[in-house]
């Protein structure tokens, strides 16, 4: 062996020290590495997928995503008009996108208002129907001539975005202005506006307007009124009432009576009070979910916080069987953490993606996802997601199965807002061969029995409404099981419900499942 001495030995002696010194100096930085390094791969394992699913950063356009919608086509419209940007709002720039996530491109769609803030719905076309928006932002008191805050106020303009021809449509106007308003598709097709702020930045009192398709109109049921705080959770229940969960995303009365969970008749204007909900106090900021299949009538409220820009949020989930003669919400599995903003989106398997939020007011997001199994009542976990996700941020599920989500604005000096999508892949994806849908009728009529061409034995068929999501709101998106009466040699036939407001006419993703909870990708029908 030989031996190193000398002024040699030395310098080796000083390379070794300043080797520990650097990797001891290092030390948290280099374990964070390691750590991120290994939770990558971990995470692309296939046994994790299979049980977890994956998270996977798919683009940036950019874009500041308010609004999203999933169009018949297959695309995704990304609203953001001023995009919370005093800025734009000055210029007049406003913004749309559209998104194909099938070629991963972005088309600029030319935007004639500030859709900042407005209503969403579909309407049976499959065109989307959007009212309101941004006439004025706030005024902080330290900005206001006399010294009081002055709300934003909101618009009467509505237009329709027609997937086909990919551009708005301008319809009649509101006869209200609003900011923040919920819209929601009826069983005759017709779409309900209720709440925002009106022009002058004051709570609609209650004002109520339907808009008549045939004439692309809108008129004042001047006989139903009813206060709510703006973007109310309104969900379409079997019975053709209207029913508010309680969750809401923020401006009007704080009090527990003007934010009671019920059902609201647009017949004779009545409202019948669902009790129960625990801690009602923090009803805002949470998520509602119609849980699969909708045949069920459950209702799932998630989450949550206190009134305005408190830093309260819990975990608390609570449930209510609408079809119960004295409904009434009982306790549910707590989230992983306390959050406000939580994504709730119905997976094809009849399990519900709770995603992201943030365990203060638009601060601390948890970076946490777990899945609600409807049939147990009991949360798993997913994958944790890559990009934090709190107020203006939106989840819609695609025809292959996966979730895409958008946006994000925490609070920040400079306004910060994500921009890049991510998807996320349930378990299912990884789980084995999925079933093919071969052949199924573009169109479908309730109460009649349709025939599909499928590669496997399927158990289970449902279709699913698709999401228009914006401010923790989605009232359109619905998981309706179509039962199986026979099949045999690759045909399978099953029975549509005969309820519209069970199933509203709108165009639905079908999927079918293998009896394996591995759903297919979705084929289109439109349900008339």
């Amino acid at each position: 062996m030989k031996i190193i001495s000398g002024p040699r030995r030395w310098r080796v002696v000083q390379v070794c020290c300043l080797a520990i010194v650097i990797v001891a100096g290092n030390g948290p930085f280099l374990n964070a590495w390691a750590t991120d390094k290994y939770d990558t791969w971990r995470s692309h394992q296939p046994d994790y997928m299979s049980e977890y699913g994956r998270w996977d950063i798919v683009a940036d356009p950019g874009s500041r995503s308010i609004h999203a919608a999933m169009l018949r086509t297959g695309k995704i419209l990304l609203l953001a008009g001023s995009g919370n940007n005093q800025a734009n709002f000055d210029a007049k720039r406003f913004e749309t996108i559209l998104w194909d996530p099938v070629a991963n491109t972005f088309k600029q769609i030319y935007t004639p208002w500030d859709v900042f803030c407005a209503g969403q719905a579909f309407l049976p076309s499959g065109d989307l129907l959007i009212a309101g928006g941004t006439k004025k932002y706030e005024v902080l008191p330290q900005d206001s001539p006399d010294g009081k805050k002055q709300e934003y106020q909101g618009l009467k303009d509505s237009y329709t975005f027609n997937p086909q021809t990919e551009r708005y449509e301008k319809t009649g106007d509101l006869n209200f202005a609003r900011w923040y308003p919920t819209l929601v598709t009826l069983a005759s097709g017709q779409v309900v506006a209720v709440s925002g702020l009106n022009d002058k930045g004051d709570i609609d009192p209650g004002n109520t307007e339907w808009f008549d398709q045939a004439n692309r109109t809108w008129i004042h049921n001047e006989g139903l009124v009813k206060e709510f705080p703006t973007y109310p959770s309104l969900l379409l229940a079997g019975d053709g009432r209207l029913f508010f969960s309680g969750a809401n995303a923020g401006y009007g009365p704080a009090s527990l009576e003007a934010r009671q969970p019920g059902f609201w008749s647009l017949t004779d204007g009545t409202f019948q009070a669902v009790p129960g909900l625990p801690q009602p106090e923090i009803n805002e900021t949470a998520g509602t979910v119609l849980l699969p299949p909708a045949q069920e009538q459950r209702v799932m409220f998630v989450a949550g916080g206190g009134v305005g820009d408190t830093q309260v949020a819990t975990a608390r989930t609570a449930i209510v069987d609408l079809d119960d003669p004295n409904p009434h919400y009982v306790q549910g599995p707590n989230t992983t953490v306390a959050k406000r903003y939580p994504g709730v989106v119905v997976l094809p398997d009849d399990t519900v993606l709770v995603s992201g939020g943030s365990t203060a007011y638009r601060q601390k997001d948890t970076q946490t996802a777990e899945l609600y199994h409807p049939d147990t009542n009991t949360f798993t976990p997913a994958a944790d997601p890559l990009v934090g996700r709190d107020y203006h941020s939106s989840y819609l599920l695609m025809p292959d199965g996966r979730v895409a989500v958008f946006g994000s604005n925490p609070l920040s000096d400079d306004n910060f807002f994500e921009t890049r999508i991510e998807i996320y892949s349930p378990p299912y994806m990884y789980q084995g061969e999925r079933p093919v849908i071969k052949t199924a009728p573009t169109s479908v009529t309730r109460g009649t029995t349709i025939d599909l061409g499928v590669s496997q034995d399927v158990s289970k068929v449902r279709l699913i409404r698709p999401g228009a999501y914006t401010h923790v709101t989605d009232t359109e998106q619905r998981s309706v099981a179509l039962p199986v009466v026979s099949q045999a040699n690759g045909k399978v036939t099953v029975s549509v419900p005969d309820n519209a407001n069970l199933l509203p006419p709108d165009w639905y993703m079908l999927f079918v499942d293998n009896g394996k909870n591995i759903p297919s990708v979705a084929t289109w029908v439109q349900v008339q």
